[in-house]
């Protein structure tokens, strides 16, 4: 029987620690006074902790042939089914896995129940600030106390949403042992700008297409809710291209954004106007414009057109009539910046998967030590697909050991 401390009690680093007890003594060391407590943030507290679509597709990562290995369908299977084993009943919705309490201490509650009835002990408010590698073993400090232990399960998260203890600590020491860092940014996070009409729309919610440029090239394209702010964008489908945003900007690299305000249309917005401007004639821009656009959201996109509300379609220049084509079609923002760590859900970037193994996420450059969860060079999309990965990944970890 071996000594296993993990590093971390969030999901990934509570997973890890029940596998790993079937055959281990196992010590779970959290900074905190309280495990999974990110866990509670998720899917606004519902916990959306699951998704029907897990695929690389929805990832960002360094190295996908790496991901791909790790999430599996097999690897899926055995982890949802653990899941379900220790009483986490799904509810559905639109491919979103949640518990069917709604509530995300139904998760955190039965992960640590798990964790009483495994006998692991648990260390709180311990937090680790060298781990040391000899020929045999490791030796784990922290400004109170010293554990020597067989293997470490580094689970310690990222940067993003430092209230819940994720202080980037775990960067610094899997640096320590060997490993590269990626460039680290926060992701699922709102993105800023530099417009004077951002006081005008604040508040908007929409259905939109939001096409990422990053120098000058097109890179992602994402359809649903986007929220408009007085600082930038927000919403859904700004989060899930907002890692490959910040990442850019940090590499100095021009960002911008194109957004489709009516991405229903299914050919050019100037030719279904004019019809729609034959089939309820004697209208102005306004009318013809209503439930279609939020008020606030037209106004801005007639004051950037050159349109008074009153105008008629037909009386307006052909020049007119292309502005505000291309405006609802292609409209233009340019990106300078983003919200901090504080506001992210996750970060992108991390701990390089090439130096992991996909069927243990043990380390390939320091023998039994395992790195999980946050802490890697993954980051999903909104949906689950994050905590998934927290899950699968402290799973395969505990497993193999």
């Amino acid at each position: 029987m071996s000594k296993v401390v993990v590093i971390g009690g969030g999901a990934s680093g509570l997973v890890a620690a029940i596998q790993a007890s079937h055959h281990h003594e196992v010590i779970l060391l959290e900074g905190n006074d309280k495990c999974g407590k990110k866990i509670l943030l998720t899917g606004n507290g519902k916990c959306n902790y699951w998704n029907q679509d897990i695929h690389i597709r929805n990832y960002y990562t360094d190295s996908l042939e790496t991901l791909d290995n790790i999430i599996s369908k097999d690897n899926q299977t055995e982890v949802f089914s653990f899941l379900e084993s220790i009483g986490v009943y799904p509810k559905i919705k639109n491919n979103y896995y949640y518990p069917y309490s709604n509530q995300a201490t139904s998760v955190r509650t039965l992960l640590l129940a798990e964790i009483e009835r495994k006998h692991i002990k648990v260390i709180y408010d311990f937090k680790v600030e060298h781990i040391i590698k000899n020929n045999t073993n490791f030796i784990i400090q922290s400004n109170r106390d010293e554990i020597i232990c067989d293997k470490v399960i580094l689970a310690t998260g990222s940067k993003a949403c430092p209230k819940t203890g994720s202080d980037g600590s775990g960067y610094d020491l899997a640096l320590s042992l060997g490993h590269t860092i990626n460039l680290v940014t926060p992701s699922l996070t709102p993105l800023k700008g530099e417009e004077d009409y951002f006081k005008e729309w604040n508040g908007v919610r929409c259905d939109g297409k939001l096409s990422l440029f990053i120098d000058n090239e097109k890179v992602s394209e994402e359809i649903g809710e986007i929220q408009l702010t007085d600082y930038g964008i927000s919403g859904i489908c700004t989060f899930n291209i907002s890692g490959l945003a910040t990442k850019s900007l940090e590499q100095k690299k021009k960002v911008t954004v194109n957004i489709h305000f009516l991405p229903f249309l299914t050919i050019p917005f100037y030719d279904w106007f004019t019809m729609r401007n034959e089939t309820i004639p004697n209208h102005t821009i306004e009318e013809l414009l209503e439930s279609l656009l939020p008020y606030k959201l037209m106004f801005v996109l007639l004051e950037k057109a050159g349109i008074h509300r009153k105008d008629e379609w037909k009386l307006l220049s052909e020049s007119k009539k292309r502005k505000l084509s291309n405006l609802l079609e292609a409209f233009e923002l340019e990106i300078t910046g983003y919200l901090s760590f504080d506001r992210a859900q996750v970060a992108t970037g991390g701990i390089s998967l090439s130096e992991i193994n996909p069927n243990t996420m043990e380390s390939l450059i320091t023998p039994n030590l395992y790195l999980v969860g946050e802490l890697l060079d993954v980051d999903g999309k909104c949906g689950g697909f994050n905590l998934a990965f927290a899950f699968i990944s402290g799973y395969l970890a505990g497993r193999s050991i």
